[in-house]
């Protein structure tokens, strides 16, 4: 599988500096949840990602893959 897109939904609020080192876009809260949008990334990366947010005590609702921006330019 390649890489993909995928919107992280999580309980709460989300420490910015958590968001800007796993990569991810805030797209805000849907109280009481916080949505996140990854950047392009394979399988390994995207359980990288999850491994950060259960290591900082998140509870992760669920994962979506999703369908890139169209601004991205898939040179990432």
């Amino acid at each position: 599988m390649g890489r993909r897109v995928y919107e992280l939904r999580v309980r709460g609020p989300v420490p910015a500096e958590l968001i800007e080192e796993i990569g991810a876009e805030d797209l805000g809260q849907e109280p009481p949840l916080t949505v996140l949008r990854t950047g392009p990334t394979d399988q390994p990366g995207l359980h990288g990602v999850l491994q950060r947010l259960r290591s900082q005590g998140l509870d992760l609702l669920e994962v979506r893959a999703a369908h890139p921006d169209p601004s991205d330019t898939g040179t990432a």
